[in-house]
């Protein structure tokens, strides 16, 4: 990937309403009414563009391509398998949302982008996430120059952040991780048997970190993690990848 320069695109903030009312103003849609506090999977007209029905896998929210350039704003995401779904967009802003009590046999994320580029995800909350040890804050597959930062974290299952599928110049800063992780804070996964590439250019840093779910001490960064071997469960390994795919840019701390 391209070297990355955190920025925060020009976004349009769009809101779920209650009531919803559309009025067109200079040829364009404008949605009025007030903002509900939280979020409903049975929420019935689209707020966001590209916004559209989930696949399986009990997401909340879905966002399958569009134009982007909007922010998700003050939300409560919970009582699902998953949260928030993005695919196939760019520029959008996740920040000011609650992510808790999400679990079930197919949880993956609080937030899941997949094939998207310039997310920022900032000043959220994370916290109790549990999916059988690998139930993941934010997970990026095969996503470009994106933003973590300023979130905390808490009783996460999985690594909080993890990337897969030669996913580059994500940055994660000044996050707080606290009993959260099986592997370690910020990892890659890639899956050699159906070609996933090894990712490049990520970095942590300024962060502070404390055990994981199981309250053991984890390392900061894990990368090129796989599983091999052709017969029974596959044995994990890491640092498959020929260069390091996430480097620590220094001054992260441990609680």
């Amino acid at each position: 990937m391209r070297k990355h320069t955190e920025r925060t695109p020009r976004h349009r903030t769009l809101l779920l309403p209650r009531p919803l009312a559309a009025a067109a103003l200079g040829g364009a849609l404008v949605l009025t009414g007030l903002a509900e506090p939280s979020w409903s999977a049975t929420a019935g007209a689209a707020a966001y563009p590209g916004q559209g029905p989930c696949p399986p896998g009990d997401y909340q929210l879905c966002i399958n391509g569009g134009p982007g350039g909007f922010t998700i704003r003050g939300r409560t995401f919970s009582g699902h398998d998953n949260a928030i779904l993005l695919r196939n967009v760019s520029d959008v802003t996740i920040t000011g949302n609650t992510f808790k009590n999400l679990s079930g046999r197919t949880g993956y994320a609080g937030v899941h982008v997949k094939n998207s580029s310039g997310i920022v995800i900032r000043k959220n909350k994370f916290t109790k996430l549990r999916n059988a040890g690998h139930m993941h804050g934010v997970y990026l597959v095969n996503t470009t120059g994106s933003t973590i930062a300023g979130n905390t974290f808490s009783s996460i299952t999985g690594d909080p952040v993890r990337i897969r599928d030669g996913s580059r110049n994500n940055s994660v800063t000044g996050n707080t991780f606290t009993r959260s992780g099986t592997y370690a804070i910020f990892s890659e996964w890639r899956d050699h048997r159906k070609g996933e590439s090894c990712g490049s250019a990520n970095t942590i840093k300024n962060n502070k970190y404390g055990p994981g779910y199981r309250g053991t001490p984890l390392p900061l960064i894990r990368w090129g993690g796989r599983g091999s071997g052709k017969t029974g469960p596959d044995k994990l390994t890491w640092k498959t990848c020929k260069t390091p795919t996430i480097t620590n840019r220094g001054g992260n701390t441990r609680l």
